[in-house]
């Protein structure tokens, strides 16, 4: 199958859902990653258009570990707005890739950029099949509706500290080491939340799947949600794929599959 994760900037999705990836890349599936932003202000030092350029490459590297291809929206860092000009640039992606499974992030996170490209992600997944849709490119419009899965807020909770109630997870331990590669391709990410919140970033993902992990009763994990809306498909495809891995949650650590 065909698999997009379209996350704001790069190295979200490396923080969420790379260990999935991972797991569907090893079982043969074609991986693709895209972000809406180019990470343009995530620097102390450099301008947007060097931290840019170094962040695009960046996520490129991190993209060819699972044998990925990355694709770059076009969208400028805390400015992704809900309108036309960046509904263009979500279907571009969409119709480009045409996948049959996409993740993005939660509608609810902490920052904003995060909440609108997840907007706009689930709106280009049903709207890139409408003929009569304009994306700016001569690009085919998608035949059918992907699968849409939405993975974890950073931080494990919603922005009043409410945490998430999952549909289920994916046991991630055997590909922790591959999706902690892939999150240190982000130098400059690195340096940023360094300098920005004193944290690894490295550090902060493991403790994140590691929490998940415990959710599954697993030591690694990464959770999500499935989008049910009219016209989604309603079956989770991830478990026919991954089969015991992608396991329920756990409201006792004993009801595991």
């Amino acid at each position: 199958m065909r698999i997009l994760a379209f996350g704001c900037h790069p190295d979200d999705v490396e923080y969420m859902s790379a260990g999935t990836l991972a797991l569907l890349s090893e079982r043969g599936h074609d991986i693709h990653i895209a972000t809406m932003a180019g990470g343009e202000v995530g620097s102390p030092t450099l301008k947007s258009r060097e931290i840019r350029e170094k962040r695009l490459k960046e996520a490129e590297s991190s993209a060819r570990i699972i044998n990925g291809t990355y694709h770059f929206a076009g969208g400028h860092d805390l400015e992704i707005e809900y309108n036309h000009e960046y509904r263009q640039k979500s279907v571009r992606i969409m119709r480009e890739v045409n996948p049959d499974i996409v993740f993005t992030g939660p509608p609810d996170d902490y920052l904003i950029d995060h909440e609108i490209t997840s907007k706009l992600v689930r709106n280009a997944a049903y709207i890139a099949s409408v003929p009569l849709f304009d994306c700016g490119f001569p690009v085919k419009p998608m035949e059918k509706i992907p699968y849409l899965f939405y993975w974890s807020p950073l931080g494990l909770k919603d922005i009043f500290g409410k945490k998430p109630e999952y549909h289920f997870g994916v046991d991630i331990t055997t590909v922790m080491e591959t999706k902690k590669k892939m999150l240190l391709c982000h130098k400059s990410q690195d340096e940023w939340i360094r300098y920005l919140n004193k944290v690894s970033i490295a550090d902060n993902m493991e403790e994140l799947s590691r929490k998940m992990g415990l959710l599954i009763d697993r030591p690694y994990g990464e959770c999500f949600f499935q989008h049910l809306g009219e016209g989604h498909p309603q079956d989770n495809i991830l478990k026919e794929l991954l089969g015991p891995i992608c396991r329920f949650i756990c409201t006792d650590l004993t009801e595991t599959d």
